[in-house]
């Protein structure tokens, strides 16, 4: 006697739990192992099954098995799949278009929050005392060494490291004001 034998279908449409219950002991492990080497997700795999056998127990009065049950089952569990299968897709597209949003967003809004600090150096660039700045603008800005800036103003190389050092405490003491 084969296993589709051992299977009331009637009883199943009638709401037989005993029908139910077999064809669960039956036919879940097979149709799990073969969604199993579908999807490669022992947890989703055996999800799909059990939808399929819920859904079987749901829509027992209206079952129309035009086939073998076997080939239903598999047929019900592939369907499952794909359903699962796109619905998975669909919310990783979802779920990787607000990633994006999200870190454009963060990204913009550093952009904004850089540009803000830039433009707060700048302003306490321009409150440091005259010749501050002057030797700032020389060290920082054009980029020249200690030792050429003391030698192009006529002064020591440690009033060009003092004037330096001045000029950066005023310009963080400005910015910590503001952020």
């Amino acid at each position: 006697m084969s296993i589709e034998n051992q299977i009331n279908i009637e009883g199943l449409k009638k709401g037989d739990r005993t029908e139910y219950k077999r064809l669960y002991e039956l036919y879940y492990n097979e149709l799990a192992s073969y969604i199993f080497s579908l999807n490669k997700n022992k947890q989703e795999a055996e999800d799909i099954v059990q939808n399929v056998m819920l859904n079987i127990w749901r829509s027992k009065k209206t079952l129309e098995i035009k086939t073998s049950l076997k080939s239903y089952l598999y047929k019900a569990c592939y369907y499952e799949y794909i359903t699962h299968y796109n619905n998975a897709k669909k919310k990783s597209k979802y779920i990787e278009a607000n990633k994006k949003n999200a870190l454009a967003y963060f990204i913009e809004e550093d952009v904004d929050s850089i540009k803000q600090k830039i433009k707060y150096i700048h302003l306490e660039i321009n409150r440091l005392p005259p010749k501050c700045k002057e030797i700032f603008i020389l060290s920082k800005i054009q980029g020249l060494k200690y030792r050429e800036i003391a030698a192009s103003l006529n002064i020591s190389t440690k009033t060009v490291e003092n004037q330096i050092s001045k000029a950066l405490s005023r310009i963080k003491e400005g910015l910590k004001k503001q952020f």
